[in-house]
């Protein structure tokens, strides 16, 4: 007898509808499976065999063949058991499938015929709905993810005996595998968040963050250890805005792919923060494998990827976040096939200003001058030149100097303002919050007066800034405009847009702080240190 059931595969963050056919005849006792597998299918065979011999169905003395299609795509993974199994108990007549043409079938079976989660089923979910299906029998544990999908009928099961029963009846068997809807808006995703308030001092680098955030912006934090650079960090996520249903949607995608979502939540409920250490590899950074999983700039996608001890990573890793950090995607070519993974991440690193951590004070510093440079040269220029906003964080006097100042609750209600503002702008370009905007949209939204075009003028000429740190420094005004509900970029945003760019440019310009040492050794100030030794 012949009988066809459909699961789905994975290929990068897509699902596809894959086949699975069983042909039960007479010849020689042998099973066999076809369809270009990778091991963990063709290791289906086994796992299928046992499951159902403990769920009390014997295996005939036939000739047993599985093929899945298309077969010219690779299948991998164990999601196709239970589908495998369906197929074969229809083929060997003791199950009716008329009524499966329009369901899913996904799920690992164990040996003693329970049904194990498996990766990526809201991908399959979507998939699924847009094909056409109108049901989905899936492992209990993952149906809370596909039941996101509104208008498909999920079907949690916890045993293939289940999952028959179902099939049998058309009724789902027990009354705890029945799967409801959930409320993507419940709970609070800021709860047990470390708050703004519980760094003192530091107002330039908070305001600094501010705006990184209310834009979208890449921001760079250079200071002297100790100063507060990673606890800023951390608390970004609690200024930002709550995910929206699309993009809750997109993160429990990525994050369901990855296999890396909680048990006790089918979606995601907060924006990402991702801090990979410096010794990351590029294929982790940007996402690996035979078939890729995604890397970190995608698992950080609509959060927060940050980069602790910036010139301490290596160069290669480093420079493949440039398209991610222009282009809010990135591409990855493996096994003849390219596969486009999204990043709109907001990058924030931080670093120290030299190996010792304390140049340019003269009186800590044990670096040379060779030493600084070597350090910061680390970094290329077409990196830094996508960092928007660059601040140094101050050395505080004590252990509580400085003002608390406001709560991140304050703050993210201004950001979420900001960006409304920015929503309402872009809505007739259908463009994004990171999104770059070309010549056309620059002249249009980032639009200069007289004075204001001189001023930028001097800056570039000053500064030496290239087109595309231009654009950037002007989309920073742009968004200090906003933060102040302007219609138009002044002169004080300029500048102040312009001195966040003028402190990379302090360590990676024209050499002033270099200069500042040399004179102070020469003039004998700087007695002391290893720096003058050598």
């Amino acid at each position: 007898m012949y009988s066809k059931v459909f699961s789905a595969g994975l290929s990068g963050l897509e699902a596809h509808v894959i086949q699975v056919e069983a042909d039960v005849s007479n010849g020689l006792p042998v099973f066999q499976m076809v369809g270009v597998l990778a091991s963990a299918v063709k290791e289906a065979r086994e796992r299928v065999r046992i499951a159902l011999q403990n769920a009390g169905y014997r295996f005939p003395a036939k000739r047993i063949t599985v093929n899945l299609s298309p077969a010219d795509l690779r299948k991998d993974g164990s999601g196709f058991d239970l589908p495998i199994a369906i197929s074969l108990l229809a083929a060997f007549g003791m199950i009716p499938v008329q009524k499966l043409h329009k369901t899913l079938i996904v799920g690992e079976l164990g040996l003693d015929g329970n049904v194990d989660g498996v990766r990526g089923t809201l991908a399959m979910a979507v998939m699924g709905k847009k094909e056409g299906f109108e049901a989905m029998l899936l492992p209990r544990v993952n149906a809370g993810e596909a039941a996101l999908v509104d208008g498909l009928r999920v079907v949690g099961v916890e045993t293939v005996s289940q999952a028959i029963a179902y099939i049998r009846t058309g009724e789902v068997p027990c009354p705890d595998t029945a799967v409801s809807r959930y409320d993507l808006e419940q709970g609070d995703p800021y709860a047990g968040e470390p708050d703004f308030n519980e760094i003192y001092g530091q107002a330039r680098a908070k305001q600094a963050l501010e705006t990184a955030v209310s834009g979208g912006h890449n921001v760079l934090m250079i200071g002297a250890p100790g100063t507060g650079k990673t606890m800023l960090a951390r608390r970004i996520p609690g200024i930002m805005p709550r995910l929206s249903k699309e993009e809750t949607l997109e993160l429990t995608k990525i994050y369901s792919v990855a296999g890396m979502l909680r048990g006790d939540v089918p979606f995601m409920t907060r924006r990402p923060f991702r801090a990979p250490h410096h010794t990351v590899t590029p294929a982790a950074l940007a996402g690996g494998g035979r078939e890729p999983f995604p890397g970190e700039v995608t698992l950080a996608h609509h959060g927060v990827l940050f980069l602790d001890e910036l010139p301490e990573f290596s160069r290669n890793t480093l420079e493949i976040l440039r398209q991610p950090m222009e282009e809010g995607k990135i591409q990855i070519a493996r096994l003849g096939k390219c596969f486009e993974y999204p990043a709109k991440m907001t990058v924030v690193a931080a670093m120290n200003p030299c190996k010792c951590g304390y140049f340019p004070d003269m009186a800590r510093c044990r670096c040379t001058l060779g030493q600084v440079r070597n350090y910061l040269a680390r970094l290329s220029e077409p990196l830094l030149d996508r960092i928007d906003i660059c601040v140094e964080t101050e050395r505080q006097e004590g252990l509580f100097g400085g003002e608390r100042g406001e709560d991140s609750a304050r703050i993210r209600q201004r950001i979420v303002r900001t960006r409304q503002i920015q929503k309402e702008r872009y809505r007739a370009e259908a463009i994004g919050l990171n999104s770059e905007l070309d010549g056309h949209l620059l002249e249009k939204y980032c639009r200069l007066g007289a004075e204001a075009k001189n001023l930028m003028e001097e800056l570039v000429r000053r500064t030496g800034l290239s087109v595309r740190g231009m654009q950037r420094m002007l989309r920073v005004a742009r968004t200090l405009a906003d933060m102040r509900e302007q219609d138009g970029i002044g002169e004080r945003e300029l500048l102040e847009a312009s001195a966040y760019k003028m402190v990379s440019h302090k360590y990676w310009g024209s050499g002033d702080l270099y200069e500042e040492k040399v004179r102070k050794m020469t003039d004998g100030e700087e007695e002391t240190g290893r720096g003058v030794a050598e």
